[in-house]
């Protein structure tokens, strides 16, 4: 970021001292050059498109990589859909059991055996706070595979939900959870345009997002009172945040970031994407 600021610095002053005017940078520019200014060590790609899916940024936009709970968004569309069918309701409720129990986040895993829960507050709370109790309870309600197949049947090829959240066993045997930016971009744009849902079920997932309690990446460098709603997602080797960045003209931005130092480290570089493309695009 500082040699990004040294660089303008250089370009605006060699230009007032030759007595022209610099020419304005383009916000795809200025996203490219700060970008080059991140560790080569770090996996970076991400996406930013406005309301009409016109890509306004991105790098390595395609690229599969393993979605953490990202992947809990289309998961959502998924389950809304089901209810738009009339095939669930949110008001219907589930008794916890032990066995649905798991670490991770989320405080599911805290409440007693027994009690009764909404599917509405299992949706809410996948989303808070990345419940991973409630969202493989979801899981087992819609049905890995039928998900799965949806996935493919709407045109997901790179995001994949092939085991249930904390399955450590599934991962060693390689089974893993798969997404990319362009593809969440895809989704997201759905939302914003309501090709998705109907107008009530877009509101609702709105809602949800936009009560995601971690604004430690895409939310964090925004001016205050800007709305978003995102969701994150992290493993020990990947960091994501996907979301509508809202104002003048909405964009949507994925991004994630592979074989970072720290999880600091990986927030500050989604947080400045954020930033500038909010700068850039939106105001």
């Amino acid at each position: 970021m500082v040699k990004l600021q040294y660089y303008c610095y250089y370009l605006i002053l060699s230009s007032l001292l030759l007595g022209i005017s610099p020419k304005p940078v383009s916000g795809q520019q200025l996203l490219l050059e700060y970008t080059a200014t991140v560790d080569s060590t770090v996996a970076l790609s991400y996406m930013v498109q406005n309301k009409e899916g016109k890509i306004l940024g991105k790098l390595n936009a395609d690229k599969q990589i393993p979605s953490a709970s990202i992947i809990k968004i289309p998961l959502l569309f998924y389950l809304m859909e089901k209810v738009e069918k009339n095939e669930l309701d949110l008001r219907e409720t589930y008794e916890l059991r032990k066995s649905d129990k798991v670490g991770g986040s989320g405080e599911l895993q805290f409440i007693p055996d027994g009690n009764l829960i909404t599917y509405a507050y299992l949706a809410s709370e996948m989303i808070r706070i990345s419940d991973n109790t409630a969202t493989n309870i979801l899981i087992r309600k819609v049905g890995l595979k039928p998900f799965q197949e949806w996935l493919i049947t709407n045109g997901y090829k790179a995001t994949q939900l092939n085991r249930f959240m904390m399955d450590f066993d599934a991962i060693t045997k390689g089974h893993q959870n798969y997404t990319s930016a362009a593809e969440m971009n895809k989704l997201l744009l759905s939302l914003l345009n309501e090709k998705s849902l109907n107008k009530g079920s877009t509101l609702q997932v709105l809602e949800w997002m936009e009560n995601c309690e971690d604004n430690s990446a895409l939310p964090n460098l925004l001016p205050e009172g800007v709305a978003i709603a995102h969701k994150t997602g992290t493993l020990e080797y990947v960091r994501g945040d996907a979301g509508i960045i809202f104002g003048k003209q909405p964009i949507v931005v994925t991004v994630f970031i592979a074989h970072y130092s720290n999880l600091m480290n990986a927030d500050s570089i989604i947080a400045e994407i954020a930033r500038l493309a909010y700068l850039d695009f939106v105001e």
